[in-house]
């Protein structure tokens, strides 16, 4: 096989390019002038280029390490949410138990007591809370407001206010940022409790803004398709 000599590659504005003008060659120099702007453009991409790539390179060596330049977190508006806890259940299978662990004795001795003084109702042994979440950070902060001793109007028969318990989530661990006694919920009842039908309902809910600047949460009650607003919950 023959091998066929190789032109020394390219590498900027100050390699020597083939038919470039050497002194004394009006014909040389003529060329090198018409190519220099060329190779200078191609020189100055191959720049940006690099530079480009830097930027990357250094952008994913900060995603790595877990420091990359983020936005600014946004506020997150959720509704709450019925959800049906099993009292049966050992609290270490549910946050929302875990949340509620040093109520859960006195619930449990309540429902017992209904059981056997209206056995006809075949009540089951289980609490409703209403509850949402958000994340902030490493953590996640947890709503939780249970549906016990709640009191309510004749006025507006379809909120109450009730316990409530904001907590986070750090590495595994819960911990409860604040204990609220009147919290306000609105929700709409269905034929078996605060259930499915209770959550699709827009025109009875209640609506919770977190903002992470200001480590705020703003409540608002949707009550018959009208909004009104409540107190909010600082967690600073």
């Amino acid at each position: 096989m023959r091998v066929e000599p190789q032109t020394p590659a390219h590498r900027g504005s100050d390699w020597p390019r083939p038919g470039a003008a050497r002194q004394g060659d009006p014909a040389g120099a003529h060329r090198a002038a018409l190519t220099r702007r060329p190779v200078e453009a191609r020189s100055h991409a191959n720049s940006l280029g690099r530079f480009a790539m830097c930027s990357i390179t250094t952008c994913l060596i900060l995603a790595t390490l877990g420091i990359a330049p983020t936005a600014a977190q946004q506020s997150e508006t959720h509704r709450l949410l019925a959800e049906t806890l099993d009292l049966t259940q050992s609290p270490g299978a549910n946050l929302q138990l875990q949340i509620w662990s040093d109520k859960l004795p006195e619930i449990i001795t309540k429902r017992r007591q209904l059981q056997s003084t209206v056995p006809s109702l075949h009540l089951k042994l289980i609490a409703e809370v209403f509850t949402t979440s958000f994340k902030d950070g490493d953590r996640t902060i947890i709503v939780s407001s249970i549906n016990e001793d709640c009191e309510s109007s004749q006025v507006m028969p379809n909120e109450g206010d009730c316990l409530a318990r904001v907590a986070e989530v750090r590495n595994g661990k819960l911990r409860i940022l604040k204990n609220l006694s009147e919290f306000p919920v609105s929700a709409l009842r269905g034929e078996a409790g605060y259930d499915a039908s209770t959550n699709k309902n827009t025109q009875y809910m209640t609506l919770l803004t977190f903002n992470p600047a200001s480590q705020r949460i703003t409540t608002k009650i949707v009550y018959g398709g009208e909004t009104g607003e409540r107190a909010p919950i600082d967690l600073k």
